[in-house]
């Protein structure tokens, strides 16, 4: 996340498959919202949010008694509804005038929570948001036209079309290299590239494209 690109929003849910720690992914500039049972995690790092929304269907009653003793504000929805709590953040962060956003804990055993998050991905790249999904192993970034990262070499880089067609497709960096190549969403032919370099870079004409780094 890089807030001199604008406000930054870190989102907080309760997917199991969460990074070890925090990170470097909390500062005075990074706006802080629990989605849900995400206000358990931000109680085991320490991290204060400006505020927890969802139905509550995976908030227990002591984390929530934890963050009223200190007045963090609670927005409540019923469980009927037509969003995940997660849309809802994310559309609570974008009211905010967030330009990047993180996703912790978007990832778990709730594999239909897991994809519908890609597709939140999907959305924001679609409204020129950067966005990342993080896990403990993986880093996930849907973008439309040009995604830069620095990685590990020899570290496993995925590209997965989430458009019907992602248009001339070239990257750098990667150890099977792509010119102008285009991709159909279906296909598997960019699953498994390697880093042949610390930075990569990847750029494409028209679509949308998910990039997956281990």
């Amino acid at each position: 996340m890089n807030p001199s690109i604008g406000r930054s929003a870190l989102i907080l849910a309760s997917g199991d498959d969460v990074p070890c720690t925090p990170w470097q992914l909390v500062n005075d500039d990074v706006v802080v919202i629990c989605a849900d049972g995400g206000a358990r995690l931000a109680r085991a790092w320490g991290i204060t949010p400006q505020i927890i929304l969802g139905d509550q269907d995976s908030l227990d009653e002591a984390t929530e008694e934890y963050w009223q003793s200190k007045n963090i504000p609670f927005q409540r929805v019923s469980a009927v509804k037509d969003q995940t709590d997660m849309d809802l953040a994310v559309d609570y962060a974008l009211g905010q005038g967030a330009t990047s956003i993180t996703l912790v804990g978007g990832w778990g055993s709730r594999i239909d929570h897991a994809l519908g998050n890609v597709e939140l991905l999907y959305r924001l790249a679609l409204g020129g948001v950067q966005n990342w999904l993080l896990t403990k192993e993986h880093r996930l970034s849907a973008f439309c036209k040009e995604f830069r990262a620095k990685v590990n070499l020899g570290s496993v880089v995925s590209l997965i079309p989430l458009s019907p067609e992602v248009l001339r497709v070239s990257t750098t960096g990667l150890l099977y290299p792509l010119h102008g190549v285009t991709l159909h969403k279906g296909s598997t032919l960019t699953i498994s590239n390697v880093a042949a370099d610390a930075d990569i870079s990847v750029r494409i004409a028209d679509g949308v494209l998910l990039a997956i780094l281990q």
